[in-house]
């Protein structure tokens, strides 16, 4: 195998892990929710190919992508899964690891590798990656996190020729937009969420200037379905 279809393959690769359409290994749901009560939770994984058995590969990482001092335990890290069948993934929660008046989201990332081809051909072969939010939430935070997205407060920020959107949360429940819009315009940068007792910023579009603003946002809620439409004015 050359270089040049070496290059091609990372390509390719790169192009099908940014979709979850193209594996046949998938979590069960779009999101995960441990409580630190419960000490552990569970991610049912299924192998949606009819003739294919796959290693699955899966970890922990940050919101920033870095893997280490994960206070979270994952087994099993690696496992083979047979075609049309359901496995488990557990993930443990340290004890005392974890800040306790907030919840803390990490990204499971699952990959699928696909068994070796005897074909003697250079048979383009790609590990498909796709992730999923965990959200561990400590017992006893104040509020709903449901009531989450109708308490975020907005304002605009402008620096130069650049404005922003920026959403400020008081609660103590991360906030993942399943719509966000500016005078009906989407803005492109909405997958961001507002963190827990923090903010967020959020580019505003082009031929949208800082002034009477009309903000439109819907969030996912704990189930992975999407809330009611809010909408407020931002000046």
């Amino acid at each position: 195998m050359n270089l040049k279809f070496l290059k091609y393959t990372a390509l390719l690769l790169g192009i099908v892990s940014a979709s979850a359409s193209f594996a046949a290994v998938r979590p069960e749901s779009t999101r995960a929710l441990i409580y630190v009560s419960d000490k552990e939770g569970s991610v049912p994984i299924t192998n949606d190919s009819t003739d294919t058995a796959y290693l699955v590969q899966s970890w922990l990482v940050d919101l920033k992508g870095n893997d280490k001092n994960i206070p979270v335990i994952l087994t099993p890290p690696l496992f083979k899964i047979e075609p049309k069948k359901q496995a488990k993934l557990r993930l443990m929660v340290v004890p005392n690891q974890l800040p306790q008046d907030r919840e803390s989201v990490y990204w499971l990332v699952i990959q699928e590798i696909p068994p070796k081809t005897t074909a003697k051909s250079n048979e383009l072969v790609v590990a498909v990656r796709t992730r999923m939010k965990v959200f561990i939430r400590p017992q006893g935070l104040e509020g709903k996190p449901r009531e989450s997205v109708e308490k975020l407060n907005w304002r605009v920020e402008s620096s130069g020729k650049e404005s922003w959107l920026v959403a400020q949360n008081p609660t103590p429940y991360y906030v993942s937009f399943a719509e966000l819009d500016v005078n009906s315009k989407e803005l492109s940068d909405r997958r961001e969420m507002v963190p827990a007792k923090g903010e967020a910023r959020y580019r505003l579009p082009a031929g949208v200037s800082a002034g009477n603003l009309n903000v439109s946002y819907s969030a996912i809620n704990d189930f992975g379905g999407n809330s009611a439409v809010i909408t407020k004015s931002v000046k």
